[in-house]
């Protein structure tokens, strides 16, 4: 099993902007196990509710965690955005 997942930019090292996990991986949550072993800080840094996840390039609303990946597929991590005055 293949699953590309794109960084971004604060989770980079060395310049990488993607990773490729070779683990057997079903779904996002056991995704994210993996992540938080291989991406130094990625426990430290981020909280689940920050991040929102695409798949092939859609995005993932519902039932994130319980999203199904198969081999091939290319995910990209995206960080939740917030601003704006009070």
């Amino acid at each position: 099993m293949s699953i590309t997942v794109r960084l971004p930019t604060t989770l980079q090292t060395s310049g990488q902007d993607s990773l490729t996990i070779i683990e057997p991986v079903e779904n996002i949550a056991e995704l994210v196990r993996v992540l938080r072993r291989q991406l130094p800080g990625f426990p430290a840094q981020w909280d689940d509710s920050m991040l929102n996840f695409s798949v092939n390039d859609e995005v993932v609303l519902h039932r994130v965690e319980e999203r199904v990946l198969t081999n091939g597929d290319v995910v990209e991590i995206i960080l939740a955005l917030s601003g704006g005055r009070p």
